[in-house]
């Protein structure tokens, strides 16, 4: 008999963000950031290297884009 290979997406278990300083001041974003971390790591896991490195550098460009969003919704918050 053979055995069949079980594919299991061991699930990673970073820094939690929520325990931050920028979880007590902005928990939404700590929540953003931390599903980010999770489906980034989900990705390197994927079995195929080039559509790992693909979806891997849409979700870098996808975070890079959210930050800015973020950072340039606090600055008119505060010069408004």
């Amino acid at each position: 008999m053979t055995k069949s290979e079980s594919v299991v997406i061991h699930f990673p278990s970073p820094r939690n963000p929520l325990h931050s300083f920028v979880a007590n001041e902005y928990p939404l974003q700590a929540a953003a950031e931390y599903r980010a971390a999770l489906l980034a790591m989900l990705l390197r896991g994927l079995p195929e290297p080039e559509l790992a490195n693909a979806t891997s550098a849409l979700l870098s460009e996808l975070i890079v884009l959210y930050r800015r969003a973020i950072a340039q919704a606090a600055w008119r918050a505060e010069h408004e």
